[in-house]
Parts: C-alpha cells; sequence; structure tokens
C-alpha cells in the first residue's frame, strides 16, 4: 500500500472503525469546540482520534476537501515553530485552529495548538453548509475553547463518541 492511496486510507479507518489506533498514519482529522469554533488536527501516529472520524472515510474527505479549498482569510499566528509547517499555516489561513500531536519533547504528550487564525477570521460551526455541519455533529470537543488553548495540552475528555488511542 502506498501512503495517500485509497487502499492506504481504506487500511487506516478499517483500524480506527475496529478501535484499534492507526499509529502507522499521521491522521488529519476535523472537530468544533464548545464554542463552534473549527479545527484541524494531525495525529503524528501516536496521538488519539475521536471513533466518530472513522464512521466513514467518503464523508471526512468530502469535508477535508471542503475546508482545504476555503479561501484565505488572513495571515495567521503561528505559535510553534517546525521546519515545515504548511499544513498548519494553511489551515488557519482558511480560519481554522490547527493542532498537532507532540509525543516527542519533554512536555506532557497531547494536541497543541500550532497555528492559529486571527479572531476576526476564525471559522466557525454556523457558517457552514448544513450537511458540513452534520459531519461535525459527533466531532465536538465539549468543555474546550481552541482559542485559549495556547501554550497547553488540548483536553479531550469532552469528545462524545470516546478516542481510539
Amino acid at each position: 500500500m502506498k501512503p495517500g492511496s485509497r487502499k492506504w486510507d481504506e487500511a487506516i479507518w478499517a483500524a480506527g472503525a475496529a478501535g484499534k489506533r492507526p499509529d502507522w498514519a499521521d491522521v488529519m482529522w476535523y472537530a468544533v469546540d464548545g464554542l463552534g469554533c473549527v479545527g484541524m488536527f494531525t495525529s503524528g501516529g501516536p496521538g488519539p482520534i475521536p471513533r466518530s472520524v472513522f464512521r466513514d472515510l467518503d464523508a471526512h474527505n468530502s469535508l477535508a476537501n471542503y475546508l482545504r479549498d476555503l479561501p484565505f482569510l488572513g495571515k495567521p499566528e503561528l505559535l510553534i515553530r517546525y521546519k515545515r509547517t504548511d499544513a498548519w499555516r494553511q489551515a488557519a489561513e482558511r480560519g481554522l485552529y490547527a493542532f498537532d500531536y507532540d509525543g516527542d519533547s519533554e512536555l506532557p504528550t497531547g494536541y497543541r495548538l500550532v497555528a492559529r487564525p486571527k479572531a476576526s477570521c476564525a471559522l466557525s460551526l454556523g457558517s457552514l453548509p448544513i450537511w458540513a455541519q452534520e459531519q461535525f455533529g459527533a466531532l465536538c470537543v465539549s468543555g474546550e475553547s481552541f482559542a485559549e488553548s495556547a501554550g497547553r495540552v488540548l483536553d479531550l475528555s469532552g469528545v462524545r463518541s470516546g478516542l481510539v488511542e
């Protein structure tokens, strides 16, 4: 299987649907916080992922394509500097809060905010088409505020569908 191929994605989704974390792959997934702000997450392999992400691969890909194709809304703020920050920067340019799973540093492991949109450019659930809003129904991190998560690990305990860990 070649990374990025349909078979690769299907293997990842089959593992996740069976409750097994696909730790061989860096899975990009999406959620909203308790305030309705939209976030993009990259698992880095070992990061936990909400079970509901693995419901429907085609629906996930449709949502990912829609969010990726949103227009540029403004220059984001980069909070963590990696050699390559393209994916997180581009997500934040389109209004998403962009997180990466950090399991390699001496800090506590978890999802950390890498890039955030300007407050006036933050994408909200209510601004999305109905079909996209429905996708986020089970992808809510209740009790969290993405905007206030800089410098700490995001608390995913409020994910309604549970996590594949």
